[in-house]
């Protein structure tokens, strides 16, 4: 019989060549481990050849050889390339640039007073720490010439932005300064009612002699001045001064004999010119034309008035046996 051929019955067994003994087996009943590579038989067993050895079958040997199938051969390190160290994978590391130690001696001519380090005669600077190079330069780095010129084009910078805080601080203070009594006058006559100013002196172009120019300003409505002219007595006047200057606002006049509008017993003027006068000479001429009786009440506004004349223009109610008379004056104002 031949030896690659089995006897009749008996299967074949992957991982053994047909009729080839078994070998001895151990006390515990199973066969002795094979040395790797080798069959039971002694003859050479290529580990992963399908036609030999099937993984998936087993070879009743615990699976020894399904094992040795499944292993991937490793080369054997002395085989590996010679010099080149087995490394793991990872991000490539460049090379550090490789930094070059000044030289001293690379240059020469000046050297500098803070570092020692030799510089050409062309250089201005230190190539290594960037003091100015000069043959009288100092200890500290500093040209006593370059100093001595700085010195004499110096010229002392003016804080402009410190000066002018200060100045509108002295302004606002002195506008304060001057403008707290005009303010404090303003809000006192805004607020407060005006008050009544009696004249110091009083006057007229004429009068009569029953009825005087100080009867128009004696707070009482009983009594009058009279112009002692018949007709409407055009460019007569009352005349009333005042010691100091006063702010006139306004005045109320009662023209006529009397606060009764249905006394005309003599004529009433119609329209009134006044003339105020300030301190300084300075005049302002208001016109106003007055109701036929009644109290009337006429704005005058100036300040610092030391005089005020009441011109008659003409009248109501004129006759031949008839004067104009003006009842009442009263001026108001703050002193």
């Amino acid at each position: 019989m031949a030896a690659g051929e089995a006897t009749e019955g008996e299967e074949s067994r992957p991982g053994r060549r047909s009729g080839s003994p078994a070998g001895p087996k151990s006390e515990a009943g199973s066969e002795p481990d094979q040395k790797e590579g080798e069959s039971g038989g002694g003859e050479p067993v290529t580990v992963g050849d399908p036609e030999r050895v099937r993984p998936d079958v087993d070879n009743g040997d615990g699976g020894r050889q399904r094992a040795r199938a499944l292993l991937v051969p490793v080369p054997d390190a002395e085989g590996a390339e010679a010099g080149v160290p087995a490394v793991l994978p990872g991000l490539p590391v460049p090379a550090r640039p490789t930094v070059r130690a000044l030289q001293a001696d690379e240059e020469s001519g000046i050297t500098c007073p803070r570092c020692g380090v030799e510089n050409r005669l062309d250089r201005a600077f230190c190539r290594n720490d960037g003091i100015p190079l000069d043959g009288r330069t100092n200890q500290r780095g500093q040209d006593p010439g370059l100093r001595r010129q700085r010195l004499a084009g110096w010229r002392p910078r003016i804080p402009w932005k410190r000066v002018l805080t200060i100045a509108g601080i002295v302004s606002a203070v002195i506008g304060a300064a001057l403008l707290t009594p005009l303010v404090i006058r303003t809000v006192n006559d805004h607020f407060s009612d005006p008050a009544p100013l009696p004249p110091a002196a009083v006057s007229a172009s004429n009068a009569d002699a029953a009825h005087p120019a100080q009867a128009a300003f004696d707070g009482v409505s009983n009594s009058w001045w009279g112009t002692g002219y018949s007709g409407d007595s055009a460019g007569q006047y009352l005349q009333a001064n005042y010691g100091r200057p006063v702010k006139l606002e306004k005045m109320i006049i009662t023209p006529g004999v009397s606060r009764q509008v249905e006394d005309r017993s003599q004529a009433r003027p119609e329209r009134l010119d006044v003339l105020l006068t300030d301190a300084r000479g300075r005049t302002a001429l208001m016109h106003y034309a007055l109701a036929d009786g009644g109290v009337q009440v006429v704005d005058a506004h100036m300040d610092d008035v030391v005089q005020v004349d009441m011109i008659v223009r003409s009248a109501y109610g004129t006759a031949e046996n008839k004067q104009v008379a003006i009842a009442e004056v009263e001026m108001f104002g703050r002193s």
